[in-house]
């Protein structure tokens, strides 16, 4: 692992632009969850389950102690990734390439934390449902991230923690190695334009931002699909069993029983979560990187 400060903070960063950002992130859940074809807002987020900040805030709890060290192992292994592949001709000579191949690493190797935290947290953020938005009434609710966690063990199995795990991969994956590529071409295209060694905090903020906003974009079928295929399982009944059973199938009969634009639900909400996001992220992650090797180096 690298001994610059990395670690502390990318662990750093994501606690903090996870509890700043998490009321997008559940708004975000909620519209995805969603599978009427209905598309007004009021009728999708059921604004009565998020009129408090405990409602805009649920499922916080496992997403601040899980964010330290998945964070820290995505980060880590991104920077790692790109050590490994800079030996390899074909990825020294196409920036591009590399930036896309280090990312995908990345999620690659992270899923094994995120996929258990995100089940969790999106089954918490998406309870309070109607009906009518998401097909069945969901049978359990959880109480907290503990009860959660037992809840799920008791009535389905740990492995249902991993429910989605390929799904994940699939939206994640592509959106990492996008996010990389656009965030790396864009901090570079500034560093020339400007003619400098090192960026100024704002431009690498603005240009985290950027590549989180048309990442995340570009991604959000994917992504919808992920969500649903991680909470299906909590309104699961033999009556009423789950609706997706997999990624392929799942985008196959959202276009059916929805329509195409469905594809983009949540699209705004999941853009307005990610550009903040992985714009503090990255800034809070370059410069914590810049204060802790300072630090280590004393």
């Amino acid at each position: 692992m690298h001994n610059d400060g990395s670690s502390a903070g990318s662990a750093t960063a994501g606690i903090i632009s996870r509890v700043l950002c998490h009321p997008l992130d559940t708004v975000k859940a909620r519209l995805q969850a969603n599978t009427s074809r209905d598309h007004t807002i009021t009728s999708q987020l059921n604004f009565r389950a998020l009129r408090s900040v405990q409602g805009l805030y649920r499922g916080i709890g496992v997403s601040v102690v899980g964010s330290a060290p998945a964070t820290c192992l995505y980060m880590t292994s991104y920077e790692m990734s790109k050590d490994v592949l800079m030996k390899v001709e074909s990825f020294r000579e196409n920036p591009s390439l590399l930036y896309l191949g280090a990312g995908l690493a990345a999620e690659a190797v992270s899923c094994g934390l995120w996929v258990p935290i995100d089940v969790i947290k999106e089954r918490m953020q998406v309870q309070g449902q109607s009906k009518d938005a998401v097909k069945t009434v969901q049978k359990i609710y959880y109480r907290n991230t503990l009860d959660a966690v037992q809840t799920i063990a008791r009535t389905e199995h740990l492995g249902s923690l991993y429910k989605g795990y390929f799904a994940t991969l699939l939206s994640f994956g592509p959106f990492s190695a996008l996010y990389f590529m656009f965030y790396e071409k864009a901090k570079t295209f500034a560093t020339k334009r400007l003619d400098l060694e090192d960026l100024p905090a704002h431009y690498t903020l603005a240009s985290a931002a950027v590549a989180g906003a048309t990442a995340s974009f570009l991604t959000n079928p994917l992504d919808l699909i992920k969500l649903r295929l991680q909470v299906q399982h909590a309104y699961a009944t033999e009556a009423n069993p789950a609706v997706y059973r997999g990624i392929i199938d799942g985008l196959t009969q959202l276009i059916r029983t929805e329509g195409v634009l469905a594809l983009y639900k949540g699209a705004g909400a999941r853009v307005a979560f990610h550009a903040p996001s992985t714009a503090i992220t990255m800034s809070l992650f370059e410069r914590c990187r810049q204060v802790f090797a300072s630090l280590i180096d004393v």
